[in-house]
C-alpha cells in the first residue's frame, strides 16, 4: 500500500523557506529589541548609580551636621547605603584629603543587615558627588565606585528577563512558522503535485483525467480549471478524430464493396461489361471521388481560421460568380435558381467565402425536385453580412435539425440522396473561421433555409 506523504519534495523546501523566512524576521527583531532594552537598561544603570551617589551625599552631610564637622562625625550610615549598591565608598574634604573611612567590619556588617554581600571583583571609576549641607555649604564629596560590568539585582532581573522573553520568541515563532509553513506548503503544493500527475497521465493516452482544483488558492485553481477545460478540449478532439475516421471508413466501404463485388463477376464472366454495368462502376467512382474531395476542403475549412487571406469584398458578387458556375447544374435538375443580391460589403476570404457558398448551393441542388426553386439572398444588416439559401425541397426532420451541420450526419429524409454528408459541416467550418455563424430552418409549407452572418466591414 502506498504511504501517501504529508509534504512533497516541493512542499518540504517550501516549508524551509517559510520558517527560514520567519526566524531570521523573528531574531532580527529579538536583536533589536535586546540592544535597545541593552542601552536602557545601562541608562537605568548610570542613573541609580548617580541616585547612590547623591543619597550616600546626603547620609554623609547629615553625619557632618550631627557632629559639626568630619572629625567626630559618624559615616556608618553613608557607609550602609553604599553597601547596599556593593560599592565602595571613599570621603574627602573639600582640600581633597581622604578622611578616615568607616572599619571595613563595621561596613560589611552594615551590608550584611542590608542583605548584601561586599564583592571582591574590579570595579568601575569612581561615581562623586559633592556634600552639601543645608545652608549649600559644600564641605567635601563622596565617591562610589561600583563593581565593572555588574548590575543590581532589579536591573539584572530586567536584562535576564528580556533575552528570556526573546528565546521564549525565537521558540514559538520557529514552531508557529512550522505549523503554518507546513498548511501553506500543502496548500501551494497540493495543486502542483496533482497537475503533475494528470500531465503525465495525459501524456500517456488517458483522455478522461482530470485535476478538479478549481477551489484552489489564486492562480493554481485558475491554472487547475485551465488544464481540466484543456484535457476535455484533446478528449473531445480525440473523439471525433475517431469519429472521423469511423465515418470515412463506412462512407467508403459501400462504393468499395460494389466496385469490388462488379470487378470480380466481369474478370469470372458472370457479369457482361455492358454499357449499364460500367456506368455504375463510373458512378461509385465519382461517388468516391466527391467524398475525396469534401474531405479536403472539410481539412482546408480545419485550417481556414489560420490561413484566411483576408481583404474587401462585396458578398453578392461572390455568389453571383458561384451562381454562374452552377447554371448549367441546375438546368439540368430542371430547377430554377432565383437571385436577391444586394450589395454587402465585408473582409473575407473571397476563396472561402465561394466554398462556402458552394456547399450550400449543392446541398440545396441535392434536397430540391425537378420543378423546384432555389432562392439565394445577399443583404445588409448593421453589423453584418448575410447570405441566406432557401430551397423548395422536403425541409428537415425537426429530429434531424440539431444535427445538420454534425459531418457524416445523414438524417431520414436525407439517406437516399447521394452525398457524403460533410457539405454543411464544411460550411460551418468556413463561417466560424470568419467570425459568424450559420443556421438552419424549416419553410412554410416546404423547404429549408440555411442562413449565414458573417462580420461587416
Amino acid at each position: 500500500m502506498t504511504t501517501r506523504r504529508l509534504l512533497s519534495p516541493l512542499g518540504v523546501r517550501l516549508a524551509v523557506a517559510f520558517v527560514a523566512v520567519a526566524v531570521a524576521a523573528v531574531a532580527v527583531l529579538a536583536g533589536l529589541t535586546l540592544s535597545s532594552a541593552g542601552d536602557q537598561v545601562s541608562e537605568l544603570v548610570t542613573s541609580t548609580h548617580r541616585a547612590d551617589a547623591h543619597a550616600t551625599s546626603d547620609a554623609a552631610a547629615q553625619a557632618y551636621e550631627q557632629a559639626g564637622g568630619w572629625d567626630d562625625a559618624d559615616l556608618s550610615s553613608a557607609a550602609a547605603v553604599a553597601a547596599r549598591s556593593q560599592a565602595e565608598l571613599t570621603v574627602v574634604d573639600v582640600d581633597g584629603a581622604t578622611l578616615a573611612a568607616p572599619a571595613s567590619e563595621a561596613a560589611e556588617m552594615m551590608a550584611r543587615m542590608h542583605g548584601v554581600e561586599i564583592l571582591d571583583v574590579d570595579r568601575d571609576e569612581p561615581v562623586a558627588h559633592d556634600i552639601v549641607l543645608d545652608d549649600g555649604r559644600v564641605v567635601g564629596a563622596v565617591e562610589l565606585r561600583f563593581p565593572t560590568s555588574h548590575l543590581p539585582a532589579p536591573e539584572r532581573e530586567i536584562r535576564h528577563a528580556l533575552v528570556r522573553n526573546a528565546w521564549i520568541g525565537v521558540a514559538l515563532a520557529v514552531v508557529s512558522a512550522f505549523a503554518v509553513a507546513v498548511v501553506v506548503a500543502r496548500l501551494v503544493s497540493r495543486p502542483i503535485e496533482a497537475l503533475t500527475a494528470a500531465a503525465t497521465q495525459l501524456a500517456g493516452g488517458r483522455r478522461d483525467v482530470r485535476v478538479g482544483l478549481g477551489d484552489a488558492p489564486g492562480e493554481l485553481g485558475a491554472l487547475s480549471v485551465a488544464f481540466d477545460r484543456m484535457a476535455e478540449s484533446v478528449e473531445e478532439e480525440d473523439r471525433l478524430r475517431r469519429q472521423l475516421v469511423a465515418d470515412v471508413a463506412h462512407e467508403v466501404r459501400t462504393p468499395l464493396s460494389i466496385l469490388q463485388g462488379t470487378t470480380e463477376a466481369l474478370v469470372d464472366g458472370v457479369a457482361e461489361p455492358t454499357p449499364e454495368t460500367l456506368a455504375s462502376l463510373h458512378e461509385e467512382v465519382l461517388r468516391l471521388g466527391r467524398l475525396v474531395g469534401d474531405l479536403e476542403i472539410l481539412a482546408a475549412a480545419d485550417a481556414a481560421g489560420l490561413r484566411l487571406d483576408r481583404r474587401p469584398m462585396d458578398l453578392a458578387e461572390q455568389v453571383a460568380t458561384v451562381l454562374a458556375g452552377a447554371e448549367a447544374t441546375a438546368d439540368a435538375a430542371d430547377v430554377r435558381l432565383v437571385r436577391a443580391l444586394a450589395p454587402a460589403p465585408l473582409d473575407a476570404d473571397p476563396g472561402r467565402i465561394r466554398q462556402l457558398t458552394t456547399a450550400l448551393l449543392a446541398n440545396a441542388l441535392a434536397y430540391t425536385p425537378a420543378g423546384g426553386t432555389i432562392t439565394v439572398r445577399t443583404t445588409q444588416t448593421t453589423d453584418a453580412a448575410v447570405l441566406e439559401v432557401t430551397d423548395t425541397g422536403p425541409g428537415i426532420d425537426p429530429d434531424d435539425l440539431p444535427h445538420v451541420f454534425e459531418r457524416f450526419y445523414r438524417g431520414r429524409r436525407t439517406r437516399a440522396v447521394a452525398g457524403s454528408g460533410i457539405g454543411l459541416a464544411v460550411a460551418q467550418e468556413l463561417a466560424a473561421a470568419h467570425g459568424g455563424r450559420i443556421t438552419a430552418e424549416n419553410q412554410h409549407p416546404s423547404g429549408a433555409s440555411f442562413r449565414v452572418e458573417l462580420p461587416a466591414s
